[in-house]
C-alpha cells in the first residue's frame, strides 16, 4: 500500500511539474510547436543562411527551435549547421534516437553532445514546410537533474503544414 501510495504521489509531482514549469509555443509560420520553459519570453530571430525561428534563455536553460523553409536539405547540411549553431564538433554528439513519418518528421535524429560542462540535447530532421533544428542547452549538472522533463520537452516537438 505503501509503496502504491508513493508511486502516486511521484506521478502527481511530474504531472504537477509539467504543467506548473512548461507552455506551448507555436510558431505557424515556421511550422512548428513545442513546449517552452513558463514565463519565458521567446524571440523570433532570423539567422543565416534561410534559417530562423525561435530563441529562449530561462533560468540558465537556452531553447531553440529553428526552420529553414522550402525544399529538403540532406542530412549532413542540416546536420553542419545544427554543429555550426550549437558550437559542440560533431565528434561529441552521440545519437540517442532517430526515426521517419512521427509527430509530423518526415525523419529526425536525436543527439546529446557535451563540451565541458556544456550540454546540448535535441534533435533536427525534415517536416513537410522544410528543415528543423530544436535544441536545448544546460549544464550537465542540469541536464541530468532534469534529463526527463527534458526528454519531455524533446517529445512536445510537433511540426505541421
Amino acid at each position: 500500500m505503501f509503496r502504491n501510495l508513493a508511486i502516486a504521489v511521484a506521478l502527481l509531482s511530474v504531472a504537477a511539474f509539467a504543467e506548473d514549469e512548461w507552455a506551448v509555443y507555436k510558431a505557424s509560420d515556421y511550422g512548428f510547436e513545442m513546449l517552452i520553459p513558463k514565463g519565458a519570453k521567446p524571440v523570433e530571430r532570423e539567422k543565416s543562411g534561410g534559417w530562423g525561428g525561435l530563441y529562449v534563455k530561462h533560468d540558465g536553460v537556452e531553447v531553440y527551435g529553428l526552420a529553414k523553409l522550402g525544399a529538403a536539405e540532406t542530412n549532413a547540411d542540416i546536420r553542419t549547421f545544427a554543429e555550426k549553431e550549437c558550437g559542440i564538433a560533431g565528434e561529441n554528439w552521440k545519437k540517442i534516437d532517430s526515426g521517419e513519418n512521427s509527430k509530423g518528421w518526415k525523419w529526425f535524429e536525436v543527439y546529446v553532445a557535451e563540451k565541458g560542462s556544456t550540454v546540448i540535447f535535441g534533435g533536427f530532421g525534415v517536416g513537410p514546410k522544410g528543415n528543423y533544428l530544436v535544441f536545448l542547452k544546460t549544464t550537465k549538472e542540469d541536464y541530468e537533474e532534469h534529463k526527463a522533463d527534458y526528454k519531455e520537452w524533446y517529445g512536445s516537438v510537433k511540426l505541421s503544414d
